[in-house]
C-alpha cells in the first residue's frame, strides 16, 4: 500500500488537470471562448475546488472508512465528469440561446458554476481525503501533505503532456473521459485487493467498482462513448449538418450547413 497509494495521488493529480482541459475546452466552444471567459471558468474551478477540499474533506477526519469513502469519492467524479460533458454540450438550448449568439457575463458565471460543481468539488475532497490516507500508511504527519502535493503535481505535469499530445489529438471528450474513468476504476480496484478483511462498506465499493470497469470497457470499445459524442453534437450544434467536426491542441473547429 506504501507504494501503491501514492500511484493512486498521482492518478488523481493526472486526471484532475485532464478534466479540467476538457471542461474548459468544451465550454469554451459554447461561450465563444476570450480572456473573460477563461478567467470566469478557471476561477469558478478554483472556488469549487478549495470548497470541497475544505467542506467536504473534512469528513476525512471522522471517517472510519477514509479509503473505501476516497474510492468512493473517485468514482463519483469520473461519473461526474461525463455528465458534465453532455451538460455543457445541450448548454445552450438549456439556456434558450441560439447558435451564433453571444452569451452574458452573468449566464458564464452561473452556467459555468452549476456544470462544475460537482467535478471540482469532489476533486478538491480527494486532496484532502489523500493527505490523510497516505498520512495514515506513511506515519508521516504533517510531511504526509507535501508529498502528496509533489505526487498531485507530477501527476497534474503527466497528465497536461498526455491530454494535449494523446488524448486530444486522437479522442473526443467522451472517449477520453472514459478511459480517464477506466484508470481510475482500475486504481480503485488494486486498493482494494492487499487487504483480507472485506466489511460491507468495502464490498459495495469493490462491486461498484467491477460493475464500472464492465461498463466502462463496453462503453469504450462497443463504440457508444463515440455515439454519445456524435449525438451530443448534432444536439449542441442544433439544426445544422455537420460537415466536419475536429479537435487539436490549438482548438476546436466545427464545419457546419444550413439544414
Amino acid at each position: 500500500m506504501k507504494i501503491l497509494f501514492p500511484i493512486a495521488v498521482v492518478v488523481m493529480g493526472f486526471s484532475g488537470l485532464v478534466a479540467q482541459i476538457l471542461l474548459l475546452r468544451e465550454l469554451l466552444i459554447v461561450f465563444s471562448g476570450n480572456e473573460l471567459s477563461i478567467g470566469i471558468i478557471l476561477a469558478n474551478a478554483l472556488i469549487l475546488e478549495a470548497f470541497g477540499s475544505f467542506y467536504l474533506g473534512k469528513r476525512a477526519e471522522t471517517s472510519k472508512h477514509k479509503l473505501e469513502s476516497f474510492m468512493l469519492l473517485t468514482i463519483l467524479f469520473c461519473v461526474s465528469l461525463v455528465i458534465a460533458i453532455l451538460l455543457i454540450r445541450i448548454l445552450r438550448n438549456m439556456m434558450g440561446i441560439s447558435i451564433g449568439e453571444s452569451i452574458g457575463f452573468i449566464p458564464i458565471l452561473y452556467s459555468s458554476f452549476l456544470i462544475l460543481m460537482p467535478v471540482s468539488i469532489l476533486h478538491g475532497a480527494l486532496f484532502t481525503y489523500c493527505c490523510r490516507i497516505y498520512s495514515m500508511f506513511s506515519g508521516g504527519g504533517a510531511s504526509s501533505v507535501g508529498k502528496v502535493y509533489v505526487y498531485e503535481t507530477l501527476g497534474a505535469i503527466f497528465g497536461g503532456v498526455v491530454c494535449a499530445y494523446l488524448l486530444i489529438p486522437y479522442f473526443d471528450s467522451f472517449q477520453a473521459a472514459s478511459w480517464l474513468a477506466l484508470l481510475n476504476l482500475i486504481i480503485c480496484l488494486a486498493l482494494l485487493m492487499p487487504s483480507r478483511e472485506i466489511g460491507r462498506y468495502r464490498q459495495l465499493v469493490l462491486a461498484i467498482s467491477i460493475i464500472g470497469i464492465v461498463c466502462m470497457g463496453y462503453f469504450i470499445l462497443g463504440s457508444q462513448a463515440a455515439k454519445l459524442h456524435d449525438q451530443s453534437i448534432s444536439w449542441q450544434w442544433k439544426n445544422q449538418d455537420i460537415v466536419h467536426y475536429q479537435n487539436s491542441q490549438y482548438g476546436n473547429i466545427c464545419i457546419t450547413e444550413n439544414q
